[in-house]
């Protein structure tokens, strides 16, 4: 389920400060690259490029940059404001939204038995220590219970047995 363009400016992008020196290689690409720019920062434009995308930046403040922190580098400099977009924010999204639609196509006793089998799971510690995994473990289960309709098959959430109590008699 893609996010329309206009839904992620909105809900996914953010302000940020960008060196002058950078944007030429963020807009035009590789090519347009000056000496300026040594390939350790290219290599850290390329990984911030990786997990956000470039919107846009403020040309009228190119001729007169402020001073701060750039995003990108880290450093304190001069630096102009920009949009980025968050891709792993709007790919979260995605997910959970297309699990949601999975879910709600489920019949209730599926859906039911979905949560009671997703609660049950996402309660340990694991997935407390790791909160991102959550919305991984959702779609793949969603997928399973899925599956399982196609198939005919009902899932059923069983509860666990308590162990029988073991009782030592002395003779």
């Amino acid at each position: 389920m893609t996010i329309e363009y206009s839904e992620q400016l909105e809900k996914f992008s953010f302000d940020s400060s960008i060196s002058p020196q950078y944007i030429p290689y963020i807009v035009y690409g590789p090519d347009s690259l000056g000496d300026s720019v040594s390939e350790a920062e290219v290599q850290k434009i390329d990984q911030f490029l990786e997990k956000y995308e470039f919107v846009s930046f403020d040309e009228n403040r190119l001729e007169s940059p402020d001073f701060g922190r750039c995003s990108i580098s880290g450093m304190q400099g001069e630096v102009v404001p920009a949009v980025f977009i968050n891709k792993e924010a709007v790919k979260e999204e995605e997910q959970r939204r297309a699990t949601q639609e999975k879910i709600s196509g489920m019949s209730a006793e599926n859906r039911e038995t979905f949560e009671k089998v997703f609660q049950a799971h996402v309660n340990q510690k694991e997935f407390k220590e790791h909160p991102k995994l959550v919305e991984s473990f959702r779609s793949k289960l969603a997928d399973v219970f899925v599956d399982a309709s196609r198939r005919g098959i009902q899932l059923k959430a069983s509860e666990k047995e308590a162990p029988a109590k073991e009782i030592n008699r002395e003779r």
